[in-house]
C-alpha cells in the first residue's frame, strides 16, 4: 500500500529565505528555523486536507481506513477496484473512492470481466462517495468521458456518470466552490458537443477556458483536413 497526499505551498517562498536544506527563518523568532517541506504537511496532519492513500485490494483499503482512523486523518482512496467489497465499511467511514480503473482488465483470472466496469454502480448503489479518473496524467487523460461512459453502460445512471467527472472530484477535493458544476461564481469552463458526452461518436464544437474561447484547430485537425479526401 502506497500513501501520499496532494502538496502545495499556496505562497512560494524567497529563494533566499530558504537554505540547502529546505530551511527558513521565521519571522519575528529570531533563531527559529523550520524545515519547509515539513511544513507543508501540518494542514494533513492536523485533518484540514485530505490524505490520498493509493489502494486497489480490499485488504489495502481496509488497512488505509485503519490507518487514517488512527492518526486521525481524512483519507480518501485512489484506485479502489475492489471498493465494491467494503462498500458499507466506506459508507460508514463516509471515504470517498477516487475510481482509476474502470477499463482495466480485472485484477484476478477468476473475476467476470465486467467487475470493474460496474464498480461505480455498485458504489452509488451502496451510498459511498466516488469519482471517475482515468489513472493517467498524460495524452490518455482524454479518454475521461469514455471511462464514464464504460461505467454508464453497466449500470451507473447518466446523470451519476457525469458527475463523476465533473461535480463529484470537485467535491471529494474540497474545491467545489470553484469547478465542477455551472453556477454564478465558478470558473467558466465549459465545452458544447453536438451529441451525449459520454459517447464516443460525439465531437467537441466548442471549447471555453475560464470563460475565453480556445481554438480546437491541432495538429491533428490538421491533418485530418489534409488527407480526409486523399484518393
Amino acid at each position: 500500500m502506497a500513501i501520499g497526499a496532494h502538496l502545495r505551498i499556496e505562497k512560494p517562498l524567497p529563494q533566499a529565505a530558504i537554505g540547502d536544506r529546505g530551511i527558513e527563518q521565521r519571522d519575528g523568532a529570531p533563531g527559529a528555523q523550520v524545515d519547509v517541506v515539513l511544513e507543508a504537511l501540518v494542514p494533513y496532519v492536523r485533518g484540514e486536507r485530505p490524505v490520498i492513500f493509493l489502494a486497489d485490494r480490499e485488504q489495502e483499503i481496509r488497512a488505509a481506513i485503519r490507518f487514517a482512523e488512527e492518526m486521525k486523518l481524512r483519507p480518501i482512496i485512489l484506485g479502489g477496484n475492489d471498493a465494491w467489497k467494503v462498500a458499507q465499511l466506506l459508507r460508514e467511514k463516509n471515504v470517498p473512492v477516487i475510481l482509476n480503473g474502470v477499463l482495466d482488465l480485472p485484477m484476478r483470472e477468476d473475476d467476470p470481466y465486467d467487475v470493474l466496469f460496474e464498480n461505480a454502480a455498485k458504489l452509488q448503489r451502496a451510498g459511498v462517495r466516488f469519482c471517475i479518473s482515468t489513472g493517467d496524467t498524460g495524452a490518455h487523460v482524454r479518454d475521461l468521458p469514455y471511462h464514464a461512459g464504460m461505467a454508464a453502460a453497466f449500470g451507473l445512471p447518466k446523470e451519476e456518470a457525469l458527475k463523476a467527472v465533473t461535480l463529484y472530484p470537485a467535491q471529494i477535493l474540497g474545491i467545489a466552490d470553484r469547478v465542477g458544476s455551472i453556477e454564478p461564481g465558478k470558473i467558466a469552463n465549459l465545452v458544447v458537443a453536438d451529441g451525449d458526452l459520454l459517447e464516443a461518436r460525439t465531437n467537441i464544437r466548442y471549447l471555453f477556458i475560464n470563460g475565453k474561447q480556445i481554438p480546437l484547430v491541432s495538429r491533428h485537425t490538421e491533418l485530418y483536413e489534409q488527407f480526409k479526401d486523399r484518393p
